[in-house]
């Protein structure tokens, strides 16, 4: 049972894949206001099966027996920096019924088979700006569809913003995200559920996610009994990664972290991505500091401390540059990693350098 919901799940990303690949070629669904759930729900195998011609088989025919042949075909993964649609960014989105603020970078993205991001805003129409917070981040839920159109699989939320309207516009987010074919990382109802990996199977390669923060305020931070983020804890790191590291062949840890504008990681930084190597972790990946940050081996071991921006507005000279990150992967091994920039134009909009 478990290896036919793994098929179901593979064949479900597929899908999602190819109709977001229609979609952001032909303008469906988000220009005409239909929520993309919708789409992939009318996007099922039955349709795409019943095109195919079957093999007749009398009752008397041996059906061909099953292979059990692994697909062995390695894994592509997409992290982006921080995503960021509050502001003028959602001033923009509400105008356009386009890919925005994709337009430039969203082949890239689909591109992948599993697309990753630091979501730095919380998307509702709920709640109230958190009281004495100098910048709080809110997007429209239409920001939700271009995230999907995009080709995002899996949004971090383990970061200083997506609390910024409160915990029932932050416990909305977390609930309407999969309906989008998206899965929050890094946040949940309870101190458990956001310290909970997230484990995607692609091909014959698993693949792990952990997502921690260590940017106040705290009262954003999960507790046992109440919702919020996974705080960047290093005993509970440990213990995460020690849970998780026998169900996956490859794991990520995407932490924020740092010093805003600072272009070289603190030594406290780099003390948190080496323990993360040393507990298992297979690569660290930053952002927060909305620049870039350099990167590293430790151990065999990559770790970039910070991807810098994605999307935001308001960014100029080495702030507008923000670095995404692409892994290729097959079981245990890193075949090859590399950063590729991008610069932010127009309304926090980025395009390839």
């Amino acid at each position: 049972m478990r290896d036919e919901q793994v098929t179901a799940a593979a064949q479900w990303r597929a899908s999602r894949r190819v109709l977001l690949r229609r979609m952001g070629r032909t303008g469906l669904g988000i220009a005409a206001g239909v929520p993309l759930a919708g789409w992939l729900a009318g996007c099922g195998q039955q349709s795409a099966l019943s095109a195919v011609p079957q093999p007749s088989l009398s009752p008397t025919t041996a059906r061909p027996p099953a292979t059990a042949t692994p697909d062995l075909r390695p894994v592509t993964i997409g992290i982006t920096g921080d995503v960021m649609l509050g502001r003028s960014v959602n001033e923009q989105l509400l105008r356009t019924s386009s890919l925005f603020p994709f337009e430039h970078t969203a082949d890239a993205l689909r591109a992948f088979d599993l697309t990753v991001g630091n979501l730095e805003c919380v998307v509702s129409s709920q709640g109230t700006p958190e009281p004495g917070k100098q910048f709080t981040f809110e997007a429209d839920p239409r920001g939700f569809a271009r995230l999907a159109l995009a080709g995002f699989d899996i949004v971090s939320v383990a970061n200083n913003h997506s609390g910024d309207y409160g915990k029932g516009a932050f416990i909305d987010m977390l609930a309407r995200l999969p309906f989008f074919g998206i899965t929050p990382l890094g946040g949940g109802r309870n101190l458990a559920v956001a310290h909970t990996p997230v484990i995607r199977r692609v091909r014959s390669t698993t693949v792990g996610f952990l997502a921690y923060c260590e940017i106040g305020p705290e009262n954003f931070v999960a507790t046992p009994s109440t919702p919020g983020h996974a705080w960047l804890d290093p005993d509970l790191m440990r213990a995460d990664i020690a849970a998780v590291r026998p169900q996956v062949d490859f794991l990520v840890v995407f932490t924020h972290w740092g010093i805003e504008y600072q272009l070289v990681e603190t030594g406290h930084q780099q003390a948190l991505a080496r323990l993360a190597v040393d507990a298992g972790a297979d690569f660290v990946v930053g952002a927060h500091p909305h620049v870039i940050q350099p990167d590293e081996i430790y151990h065999g071991k990559p770790i970039v401390y910070s991807l810098g921006n994605f999307v935001f507005d308001l960014m100029y000279g080495v702030e507008a540059l923000g670095n995404v990150l692409s892994l290729t992967v097959q079981g245990s091994k890193l075949l090859d990693w590399k950063l590729r920039t991008a610069r932010i134009g127009d309304f926090g909009q980025p395009a390839w350098v």
